[in-house]
């Protein structure tokens, strides 16, 4: 199976999570020794940290709005062991202008798993700063 093939299938089981928190369903999807910076300046090491840290980045932001919305078709790319996702993803609260987030998700694998998912946020102190008044 291709690395594309294989964050395919990540990406779908996310989405999954992302309905019915459970997270124990990315266990697979992530090497042992993992690490996953998620855009806000912090670094999770470790399967378990890596899945604590995805959920609590899904707690802080997509269980505080009212909609959560990708905009166009994300442009992904893979070079040898490395998908690059672009994307862009509306957020909406009563009360605050709509967060429009640009990012790129970079995802090395290594041996059929994850090693390493970094996201990037072309607008992060704004990102930050919506996130803070939820």
């Amino acid at each position: 199976m291709s690395n594309l093939s294989l964050f395919s299938a990540y990406a779908a089981s996310f989405e999954e999570s992302l309905t019915d928190d459970d997270w124990t369903r990315l266990e697979t999807y992530f090497a042992d020794d993992a690490n996953y910076c998620p855009g806000d300046g912090s670094t999770a090491e470790g399967r378990p940290a890596v899945l604590a840290a995805l959920k609590d980045s899904v707690d802080q932001l997509e269980r505080k709005t009212e909609s959560r919305d990708i905009l166009g078709t994300p442009d992904i790319a893979e070079e040898g062991d490395r998908i690059t996702l672009n994307f862009q993803i509306r957020y909406t609260k009563t009360g605050l202008p709509d967060l429009i987030l640009d990012g790129v998700e970079t995802v090395d694998y290594a041996n059929g798993v994850i090693q390493r998912m970094e996201d990037k946020f072309a607008n992060t102190d704004s990102y930050l700063d919506w996130r803070s008044k939820l």
